[in-house]
Formats: structure tokens, sequence, C-alpha cells
């Protein structure tokens, strides 16, 4: 004897489920359209408080976001943090922007594809990616 009432729960169920999740889906979509890309064509000269990595791209201060991809060139006067558990010996890591903590300062100037971070006076430049 087949209890339909359990498949009739199921398809409720997975029903709401696809609403919650397209409800979700649209709300972060809205917000990530909000935001400033920091391009090559960008001038920008901004103080960091709150910055957090979404999705591959890094978020500054809920109002800019830069791709995630944005290496240290030379040498991060011990800025960026490793945070990663583990990695293989042969793997060497290399620092990118996402791996330093705010508060920090970030500036570009226009048609450039260098961005440089200021934190407790040291100076570093980084690659924007394309």
């Amino acid at each position: 004897m087949i209890r339909w009432k359990n498949y009739y729960l199921v398809i409720i169920m997975m029903f709401l489920g696809l609403l919650i999740s397209i409800y979700l889906g649209s709300k972060d979509l809205k917000f990530q359209s909000q935001l400033i890309e920091i391009k090559k064509e960008s001038i920008i000269n901004i103080h960091v408080e709150e910055a957090y990595n979404e999705r591959g791209i890094y978020i500054l201060n809920n109002k800019y976001f830069i791709q995630g991809a944005a290496y240290v060139l030379g040498s991060d006067d011990g800025l960026a943090e490793d945070k990663a558990i583990w990695r293989p010996n042969s793997e060497k890591y290399y620092p990118k922007i996402s791996d330093i903590k705010p508060p920090f300062t970030i500036s570009k100037n226009r048609n450039s594809d260098t961005i440089f971070v200021e934190k407790y006076g040291s100076k570093i430049s980084l690659l924007l990616s394309n």
C-alpha cells in the first residue's frame, strides 16, 4: 500500500526549499550588484575597516570589491597572514589581498594595474587581476 500522505509532505518540503533558495539567491545578487568594482580605470583612496572574502571577490567596507586574486608584488613586509591549514612541500605561498587583515588604507591611480596597501607604516603593492 502506497502512503500518498508521505509523498505530499516530501513534495511540499521540496517546494518550500526551492522558494527559500530562490529568495536568498536574489537577495545576495542584489547586494553584490550594488558594490563598486575596483578596476584598472578606477581612482581609489579609502581606509578599510571591514573586509571579507565572498565567492572569489574581496569586499571592502560593504561598498567596494576587488578580485580576490590580487597578488602581492615583492615582499609583503609581514602584513599577509598565511591561513592555509596544509600546503604541499613543493608549493610556495603567494600572499594576496585577502591575506591582509583590516584596518588598512588602499589606494590606486587611474589606468594602473597596481594597488597600494598601507598598514602600520608599511606600504606594499599588489597586482590587480583581470
